[in-house]
């Protein structure tokens, strides 16, 4: 997961995860059903107005659901392993 997260960290899309690290985040990071729904379609390459049709939202909405993701992300980071971007790590 440490590697998962770091990879993310330094700005690895979505999409070039592999299904068993999709897995590791969905699990671990606390989604609403919406937010997990909106990841598993931006994973698969999705864009945000595919997005918003797919599920009847307007884009402004998914964006903004597409930011509680990045930062529930960020916190499972931070939580699990410190702060990568400041090279410091919780014991």
């Amino acid at each position: 997961m440490q590697n998962l997260l770091r990879r993310l960290a330094m700005g690895v899309s979505y999409s070039k995860l592999t299904k068993p690290e999709l897995e590791k985040i969905i699990k671990n990071a606390n989604f609403t059903d919406e937010e997990e729904a909106i990841f598993k379609m931006l994973c698969s390459g999705r864009t945000i107005a595919d997005i918003s049709l797919k599920i009847s939202i307007c884009e402004r909405t998914v964006n903004r659901r597409i930011k509680s993701i990045k930062e529930k992300v960020k916190r499972l980071e931070v939580m699990q392993y410190g702060d990568f971007n400041s090279g410091r790590s919780r014991n």
